[in-house]
């Protein structure tokens, strides 16, 4: 586990969400998080940790689609995994229901 050095909350106004980022010492994303919609005080209050999952998923998207990542802003490829990281999670719970 890194140690966290810097925390960001960002409002995301085109994509409807809060984000949650934590940084190590040389300012390198180690935990992400999001909330839908504009209530900042739930998102504080909720969903301000590191959702393992999310931030595996992004680490691994880092070296998956160097081109995309070098093709957008840092925060623009935040949310393009977050999405994908939903659709896929959603999709999967989806079509695998018993």
């Amino acid at each position: 586990m890194e140690r966290v050095e810097k925390i960001e909350h960002i409002w995301c106004d085109k994509d409807d969400r809060w984000i949650y980022l934590e940084y190590n010492e040389i300012n390198k994303i180690v935990g992400i998080n999001f909330r839908q919609g504009d209530d900042y005080k739930y998102f504080k209050k909720s969903w301000c940790f590191s959702d393992k999952g999310l931030t595996e998923f992004y680490k691994q998207m880092l070296y998956t689609f160097p081109i995309e990542k070098v093709s957008v802003n840092t925060l623009e490829f935040i949310n393009k995994c977050m999405w994908a990281y939903h659709a896929a999670i959603s999709h999967n719970e989806e079509h695998n229901v018993e």
